[in-house]
């Protein structure tokens, strides 16, 4: 039987492991907790509903953190296969590199000098810069063999709109990949790629590629500290998905099936293209594939002001997503286990809001119960937050180099995730009512600031936190003042890349954040639950 006749399909994902994490946390809520929270319907009246509303806010938040670690602990023992693996032969393929206003040479140069025979790169130009628009034409015509110039009139649509009208153009190959402007391909990488190209009527809309963390002596302090966490997710987190939950395409790195484009419309022309193509083929029952064997190379960003930016546009993506995507995807034809585990993934942006304001009522009534005497805790809880801590620690030293950069990455992401919530949350509360506009992330070292209004509102809620910490003193207290701290801080991580006086000083304060968890967990071992 020849390939185009074969017909494999990728396996839906095993329910086991989500059935698991929702049968331990429904023991540890309904079994445990909830009995326990009970006692204070009678003794405490006054505070009931709100600490109850504050106990349901962290259940929510403890079944996220279950359900996401649970998935990166069983990426510690995952075997590296393909769920689906091609033929031997070498169909022609296109590399569609996009770029606007942020072409790198390096990185369009590894797209071209692959060692597969038959295929050509389409550079899709957004650029409205003229330097970056001159630095696109003289590459292309340094390189005419390989390389097709991609522009249009406008930047309708953004990546999306750039990647849909090169494909109408200009595509005839059956699979493309897309790569970013920063992304450095290994010479064999569509080599690998294609032989893990699923034959036709296999179901597979995309087939989604790892990356690992560009680093050498240019890279910042903050790409240094945090460049952990890209080996995180797609070594331990993602490489789970495709036994247990749901394969999303991820926006690069990622092998796209020109015929399942022209079925479903092109990319949606959202902020969050990608997550929008997974949804909109999952709808009509596609899957995607995930190939942790093919990597490429990819660079966090340079500073705290880039992240900013890329973790707002984000947020904000993804508030546009549920909004247009989210209710077709759960009413089609993927299976319960990938749109709960689609669910889990969209979460962390919508909790935002929640946990923040929980932050300040959790205080509250936790220091109203203190002060009465009355636990709010259950006696099992500081012994489920250690165990989740030292986990947390124990999958960041996997994929860190030694020890101290293990440990560096727990203090600076505690501190960097902590101080970008209220970005999160506002950007994602603002575009349920309203569409985005994309934001390119920074890129070629590219230093961003992080805007004085945003700074001075986040400033004020640190300081407001660490008023009300010390004003509701609890064995809670430190936890709110942790988060505090991160907020008070968030002005001076703007600095954290500077080589510089106040720079050193932001990369010291950077530390105090995930401090003071660790000394909120050593409280409740010894003043008691709180």
């Amino acid at each position: 039987m020849s390939r185009d006749e074969t017909v494999q399909t990728v396996p839906r994902p095993n329910p086991a492991m989500v059935l698991a994490i929702l049968a331990a946390w429904g023991v540890l809520v309904f079994a445990v907790l909830w009995p326990w929270m009970h006692q204070f319907d009678l003794l405490w009246t006054r505070f009931s509903v709100l600490g109850h509303v504050s106990a349901a806010v962290w259940w929510l938040v403890l079944l996220w953190v279950l359900h996401h670690l649970s998935f990166q602990v069983a990426g510690l023992f995952a075997r590296r296969k393909a769920a689906l693996a091609g033929g031997p032969e070498r169909p022609p393929l296109a590399i569609l590199y996009t770029t606007c206003d942020d072409f790198s040479e390096g990185s369009c140069l590894s797209c071209v000098e692959q060692d597969y025979p038959n295929y050509r790169v389409l550079v899709c130009d957004d650029s409205r810069q003229e330097q970056y628009r001159a630095i696109v034409s003289r590459f292309c015509a340094d390189h005419p063999l390989r390389c097709t110039l991609v522009r249009r009139e406008g930047t309708k649509g953004f990546k999306a709109g750039n990647l849909n009208n090169a494909i109408r153009q200009h595509v005839r190959e059956d699979w493309m990949v897309v790569v970013d402007a920063d992304q450095i391909l290994p010479p064999d990488y569509l080599s690998r790629m294609a032989a893990h190209l699923p034959p036709p009527n296999s179901g597979v809309a995309y087939v989604q590629g790892a990356h690992e963390p560009v680093l050498d002596e240019e890279s910042s302090p903050l790409q240094r500290a945090l460049s952990p966490a890209v080996s995180l997710f797609y070594l331990r987190d993602f490489v789970t998905r495709p036994g247990f939950g749901f394969v999303t395409m991820l926006g690069h790195g990622a092998a796209v099936s020109r015929r399942v484009l022209e079925a479903v419309g092109g990319f949606p022309e959202q902020v969050s293209e990608d997550f929008a193509l997974a949804l909109r083929t999952a709808t009509v029952g596609l899957r995607g594939m995930y190939v942790p064997e093919v990597v490429s190379r990819e660079s966090f960003p340079f500073d705290f002001g880039g992240f900013v930016m890329r973790i707002r546009k984000f947020a904000g993506g993804t508030a546009e997503l549920c909004r247009r995507n989210l209710m077709p995807f759960l009413g089609g034809r993927a299976g319960p286990v990938e749109k709960w585990d689609l669910l889990m993934m969209v979460a962390w942006y919508g909790m935002m809001p929640f946990v923040m304001a929980n932050a300040f009522l959790g205080a509250y009534v936790c220091h109203v119960l203190w002060k009465e005497g009355t636990p709010y805790l259950h006696p099992v809880l500081p012994y489920l937050y250690f165990w989740l801590w030292m986990a947390l620690f124990v999958l960041g030293l996997s994929t860190s180099s030694g020890w101290w950069a293990a440990i560096r990455f727990y203090f600076w992401s505690t501190a960097i995730y902590t101080a970008v919530m209220p970005v999160i949350g506002g950007s994602f509360v603002k575009h349920l009512f309203s569409s985005p506009t994309f934001e390119r992330t920074p890129k070629n070292r590219e230093s961003r600031g992080v805007g004085a209004a945003t700074s001075s509102g986040v400033f004020a809620l640190g300081a407001a936190a660490l008023i009300l910490a010390c004003i509701w003193f609890s064995p809670f207290s430190p936890f709110l003042a942790g988060a505090g701290m991160a907020w008070l801080c968030f002005p001076l991580y703007g600095r954290l890349c500077q080589d510089s006086f106040v720079g050193r000083i932001a990369r010291t304060v950077i530390y105090l954040p995930g401090a003071l968890v660790v000394f909120a967990l050593y409280a409740m071992w010894t003043w008691g639950y709180c």
